[in-house]
């Protein structure tokens, strides 16, 4: 089979009654009215995911996306339409899902498996590599009403993973736990794409969907908005997103501490100041066509990393302006400590005060080290009579036609 999932016209109505007793009267012989509001979570989606291709699935809150996937992962029955899935699937929709809470780590592994249909004996071979990549040393013999969210995710991403799935459905699941181990899972993500498994990723983080996906669904009020590749998509999104919060207060920067872990220090981000790029002191009035500067002090983790780094403008309302970032270019960098600086010849930008977002990523930008904005924001004051967000190189050429001068 060439799809993985096929889905047909899926539908699923949820009927909500103001209180219990609705339910009982509806289906009285003499009552001719219903009783209940009708809410449609899903109307008639319709795709395929190939197999090996990594789908994702983005839109807001109450659009329909966990609907979906608890559709696909068979938790939830369709009200109309039809859908098939061909393989083995696993899937990671909440945190806890599918574990006992008053079982230890260790007894829910080898429930889960069970559940999954391996032996005792195949479970015991996986015991160990669900252990050792879930970090969870002797706690696994604690009960999981004892862990922290971030410790109930590694080990249901740890399960999930050790059963070797055809299709894997995660919804969210890079949302916690620490920096090692969202990067340990974006990894094996990465790993079961190059051995052409397919995976079904809902996610928030628009940035992970675009490095993760080579095409995105965007869900609104239960149908689907768009399908098309992730940077297409992802685009349109955030520009509807941007249209909704217009006026609203920016989007919030995740600037992630360089506390040591496991004796590892993360690479990170000391400082970020705005200077003249022609007498490089620091400064960050500037106007439309001036030299701008962005120095970056990088220090580097242990063990050392390969790095790259992004820096872009955002407006007050969240729009991001523009990004440029040093893998684009094949620039990396290794060293201990340094300066890593974004020159911008002839600044473009029109009146405006403009955050200046930075990004550490590693050397191919799929993981995020730290993201956190510069010392002070970008202030563009124009002098000029002209309008809009960028003074565009132009050129003017009048043509009256022929006799018509």
């Amino acid at each position: 089979m060439d799809a993985v999932i096929e889905a047909r016209n899926l539908s699923k109505t949820y009927r909500l009654y103001g209180n219990p007793y609705h339910r009982l009267f509806e289906k009285l012989p003499w009552n001719k009215r219903p009783l209940h509001k009708a809410v449609h979570a899903l109307q008639d989606v319709t795709f395929d995911v190939k197999r090996g291709e990594c789908m994702g699935l983005i839109g807001t809150n109450g659009a329909g996306k966990s609907t979906l996937l608890k559709v696909l992962s068979g938790t939830t029955f369709p009200s109309a339409g039809s859908y098939s899935v061909h393989g083995r699937v696993t899937s990671l929709l909440e945190l806890g899902a599918g574990f006992h809470m008053s079982f230890t780590g260790r007894e829910n592994i080898y429930m889960n498996a069970a559940m999954m249909g391996f032996s005792r004996k195949e479970a015991q071979k996986k015991f160990q590599e669900i252990v050792d990549f879930s970090e969870l040393g002797d706690f696994i013999n604690a009960p999981v009403r004892t862990y922290s969210s971030g410790m109930a995710a590694r080990l249901g991403f740890s399960v999930a993973v050790a059963t070797e799935p055809d299709l894997l459905i995660i919804d969210e699941i890079l949302a916690v736990g620490d920096m090692n181990f969202r990067r340990k899972c974006v990894d094996k993500i990465w790993a079961y794409k190059k051995q052409g498994k397919s995976m079904f990723f809902c996610s928030h983080s628009l940035y992970d969907v675009r490095q993760i996906c080579e095409r995105t669904i965007w869900m609104r009020h239960g149908r689907m908005e768009m399908l098309a590749d992730s940077v297409t998509v992802t685009n349109e999104y955030a520009t509807y997103e941007n249209k909704v919060a217009e006026g609203g207060d920016p989007l919030p920067f995740q600037d992630t501490p360089k506390a040591p872990a496991g004796g590892e220090q993360q690479p990170h981000i000391v400082e970020a100041v705005l200077l003249d790029a022609v007498t490089g002191k620091p400064r960050n009035t500037f106007a439309p066509g001036d030299h701008v500067a962005v120095r970056v002090h990088v220090k580097n983790g242990r063990p050392r990393e390969k790095l790259s780094l992004a820096v872009g403008a955002m407006r007050k309302d969240g729009t991001l302006c523009f990004a440029h970032a040093t893998h684009f270019q094949d620039l990396t960098f290794d060293f201990e400590e340094g300066h890593v600086t974004l020159f911008l010849d002839k600044l473009c930008l029109l009146s405006g005060e403009f955050t200046v977002p930075i990004w550490l990523f590693d050397e191919v930008g799929t993981h995020r080290f730290q993201e956190r904005p510069a010392k002070e924001n970008l202030i563009v004051q124009n002098r000029t009579k002209d309008l809009g967000l960028f003074l565009q190189d132009h050129r003017w050429v009048v043509e009256p036609l022929p006799g018509k001068g």
